[in-house]
């Protein structure tokens, strides 16, 4: 728990500082003079007054922060670069308040782009046998069959399909795949994907399409002294081709074949050194979430999937990274309004305490799992602020927008009833998220 706070904090720090840090140039540019930069909120830790005279602070509230612009002149002698928003148009002020969230989507642009760069290992996007009854079942999808194209854009890899599947998937919508089959013979499916439930908590769409991952048989990665599997003799390095009568085993399946047989022998086949080695294992009770006896015997699997290595050139990078950025963006502008429109469930909204979870779960998985986070964040973050709620940005552009339509500012007594609106449904959202977060963590 305490990785995944400070993952957390590391999570929000660099997200709220490119954010605000575009509203300060933005401010800069503008003319109006910043008077505190703040990472977090409340006490203030630590304290630095530049030349400019804006001062820089490190708060002891670690959910945030903020750029506190000049807001009205300052009485005196007017002073060069010390501008006061309320002296500024409209225009200039828009554009500070839209500074905030374009940075927020440069900053995904900027790691998707030095990811893309950099290149990674990733499994080949080759499906395993769809389950009966499943849109891909249904569509002739066959094992061993390698997705190169989906509506006539070129796939690299398993989590390139996965993320361009996305949206289709959540929406129900059709999507024509380009496929490479075990004997080189390409071949376009088409698939009409199941619409997304309401709720996706714990929901696997890709496998409730029948869209799997072919998943090689699982070898034993870790032994635990002590456990069933030891007591069967079972080895690290063991590759488990047959548990009971199942032949076709990946690592799902033969979780599920332990699990369902607590306290009753299973036999096994594993390859050992290129040998077939017969094994019978006692999976031991164990009580699962749900409250049902489940077994287990005490090994930790992994799955040789086949990988390759995808890396591009800059532009490329840069091209992929700000269409995956935009998609991501414009994907949750349709997942709000399905939200308003009652299509999607409220309980997908996540609050700081599964933000936290899911920062340290990325973190487990490495670096660059993590950095993808990140990037998922400040895309959120970017699309939140632009919402027209007053207290957000897009609030405040929103009053910049009817100044410039009327010629004149909203009268000030409309714009504090917004602000109050604004600030009730801001409250609203965060009641709602962090009851969703409760709801997670207790069950």
């Amino acid at each position: 728990m305490l990785s995944s706070i400070v993952f957390f904090i590391v999570t929000i720090s660099i997200v709220v500082v490119f954010h605000e840090l575009g509203h300060y140039l933005a401010a800069r540019l503008c003319g109006v003079h910043v008077e505190r930069f703040s990472l977090g909120f409340g006490k203030v830790l630590l304290s630095r007054r530049d030349t400019r005279g804006t001062e820089w602070v490190i708060s002891a509230l670690p959910l945030g922060g903020y750029v506190k612009p000049l807001a009205e002149p300052e009485t005196g002698a007017m002073v060069r670069g010390r501008g006061a928003m309320s002296e500024k148009s409209p225009w200039q002020r828009m554009l500070i308040f839209a500074a905030g969230p374009a940075f927020s989507l440069l900053l995904g642009i900027l790691i998707y782009s030095v990811m893309y760069m950099a290149g990674s290992n990733v499994p080949q996007a080759i499906l395993g046998a769809p389950a009966a009854g499943t849109p891909a079942q249904v569509a002739g999808i066959k094992k061993g069959d390698r997705v190169i194209g989906l509506n006539g854009s070129n796939v690299h890899s398993w989590t390139q399909l996965q993320q361009q599947l996305l949206e289709p998937m959540i929406l129900g919508q059709s999507v024509t795949l380009q496929l490479r089959d075990t004997s080189n013979t390409d071949r376009d499916v088409t698939i009409a994907l199941l619409p997304a439930p309401q709720d996706l908590e714990g929901v696997n769409l890709s496998r409730l399409n029948g869209l799997d991952i072919d998943a090689p048989p699982p070898s034993a990665a870790q032994v635990i002294a002590g456990g069933a599997g030891e007591a069967a003799g079972i080895k690290q390095g063991d590759v488990i081709v047959q548990a009971g009568a199942r032949t076709d085993l990946n690592a799902r399946a033969f979780i599920e074949e332990i699990e369902k047989n607590p306290g009753q022998e299973v036999p096994l086949v594993v390859l050992r050194d290129g040998q077939r080695v017969t094994l019978n294992v006692t999976p031991r009770p164990t009580k699962g979430p749900d409250g049902v006896s489940q077994g287990k015997i005490g090994v930790a699997l992994q799955s040789g999937y086949p990988m390759t290595f995808v890396r591009y050139g800059l532009l490329e990078s840069v091209t992929l990274a700000t269409t995956r950025t935009l998609d991501t963006a414009w994907f949750s502008v349709k997942m709000l309004g399905k939200m308003v429109t009652g299509q999607v469930s409220w309980k997908n909204i996540s609050g700081p305490v599964t933000i936290a979870d899911y920062a340290g779960k990325s973190a487990s998985l490495g670096f660059e799992r993590f950095i993808e986070f990140i990037a998922l964040i400040t895309i959120s973050i970017g699309v939140l602020n632009l919402i027209p709620i007053p207290g957000l940005d897009g609030g405040q552009m929103l009053f910049a927008f009817f100044e410039i339509v009327r010629g004149r500012p909203l009268p000030a007594f409309v714009q504090e009833k917004g602000l109050a609106l604004g600030y009730m449904l801001l409250l609203a959202l965060m009641v709602v998220a962090f009851l969703n977060d409760v709801m997670r963590i207790t069950g």
